[in-house]
């Protein structure tokens, strides 16, 4: 679900910076970044950590 909704908030930004002044989307994109990063570091990350195997091979690449 998580993921899903990762992808739907990146989403959200193709359509704010299509529909959006460049300054209305650069704050825009800085608050869906500390969504996201809340989303990976407080969520995501914990539950990777106790059970690696839910951790998606991509993100265990980036170690």
């Amino acid at each position: 679900m998580l993921e899903a909704q990762s992808k739907e908030l990146n989403n959200s930004l193709i359509r704010v910076r299509e529909a959006c002044s460049e300054e209305e989307f650069d704050a825009y994109r800085e608050e869906i970044g500390k969504i996201m990063g809340a989303m990976y570091l407080d969520i995501m990350k914990p539950i990777h950590r106790k059970y690696p195997e839910l951790e998606p091979a991509e993100l265990r690449l980036s170690r």
